[in-house]
């Protein structure tokens, strides 16, 4: 299979309502159609993977900056290392760079290991993680790639 049996586009209402009877375990918290954006993935009109991003603005020493966090990212099993998901969080970067937010973020649990080398490739950061602020033990990472060179670029 190729790239090119794949179409990628913007979801709405409805490609979310299709996300949810898909994939049942994802929150409706998860999907941003409003204070972000989601990118499906399809093939013959079937939703085959997805990311969704949340726009958030970030703490100090960074006050006023915006980051996009890739609150969820799923392709479904079948297709996957096909470069869909790839593809998404390429297409996530754009958007980004479009609003000039400091950084494109996510956060992974620690069964998801296999993904690392497509975060590297794609010229992300890794940072394990042991423990919640709230002190509530978890394991996982998180991955970022700054998106505008600057903090003032971020902010202007």
């Amino acid at each position: 299979m190729e790239m090119r049996d794949f179409d990628f586009s913007q979801a709405n209402a409805h490609d979310a309502s299709s996300i949810f009877e898909k994939w049942k375990w994802v929150r409706h918290g998860s999907i941003h159609l409003d204070d972000g954006f989601t990118l499906i993935a399809s093939r013959g009109g079937e939703i085959v993977g997805f990311i969704s991003v949340q726009w958030r603005t970030l703490p100090a020493p960074l006050n006023g900056a915006d980051e996009g966090f890739i609150d969820i990212i799923e392709v479904q099993e079948s297709v996957r290392r096909e470069g869909i998901g790839r593809r998404l969080i390429q297409m996530a970067q754009m958007r980004c760079r479009e609003r000039k937010v400091y950084q494109l973020r996510a956060w992974s649990s620690e069964d998801k290991k296999e993904a690392i080398p497509m975060w590297h490739a794609l010229g992300f950061g890794l940072c394990p993680a042991t423990e919640y602020p709230k002190g509530q033990p978890v394991r996982g990472y998180f991955v970022a790639k700054p998106i505008c060179s600057t903090q003032t670029e971020a902010v202007a």
